[in-house]
C-alpha cells in the first residue's frame, strides 16, 4: 500500500484533529476520482507490460484493499483468462472516472471502461477516505 511521507502524515494527523469542518467538497471529490484514474492508468501499465516493472498483483498490493485484492483472486480463480479487475481478457483502451457520491465513509466513483471495439463496462469504485485505498469495486447496472 502506498504511504504518504512523513511531513504529510503528520499534517493530516493534525488536520484531522482539529475541530470538524465542513462535509468534504469537490477538492475532496476530485482527490478520490485521481486516486481511481492513478490505480486504473498503473494497473493497465502493469497487465500490458508498459509499465516501471511492476506486476499486476504488485500494483493490486500497492493500491487496493487487502479483503478486495482477496476478492479479485476468488473472482479470477473462477473465470479463467479474464483480469479480475477489469473483467477481460485485455484492457480497456480508455475509461472516464467521475465522482458519484459517498456512503459509509467511503467515496464513490463511476468509471466507465471502454475497449476499442466498441464495448463498454460500468464500474463502480470505492475509495477508502481516510487513506484513499481503493476499498472496492464492483460492476454497476445501469
Amino acid at each position: 500500500m502506498r504511504t504518504p511521507p512523513a511531513g504529510l502524515a503528520c499534517l493530516a494527523a493534525l488536520t484531522l484533529a482539529a475541530a470538524p469542518g465542513p462535509a468534504p467538497g469537490p477538492a475532496s471529490a476530485d482527490a478520490d476520482t485521481a486516486v481511481v484514474r492513478g490505480f486504473l492508468a498503473a494497473y493497465r501499465d502493469a497487465v500490458r507490460g508498459t509499465g516501471p516493472g511492476l506486476t499486476p498483483s504488485e500494483v493490486r498490493a500497492e493500491w487496493l484493499a487487502p479483503e478486495l485484492n482477496a476478492r479479485l483472486d476468488a473472482w479470477r480463480a473462477g473465470h479463467p483468462g479474464a483480469d479480475p479487475v477489469f473483467r477481460a481478457a485485455v484492457a480497456p483502451d480508455s475509461w472516464t472516472a467521475r465522482p458519484a457520491g459517498t456512503a459509509g465513509g467511503l467515496a464513490l466513483v463511476a468509471v466507465d471502461e471502454r475497449w476499442a471495439g466498441g464495448a463498454t463496462l460500468r464500474v463502480r469504485y470505492a475509495v477508502r477516505s481516510s487513506d484513499r485505498t481503493v476499498a472496492d469495486l464492483r460492476e454497476a447496472n445501469g
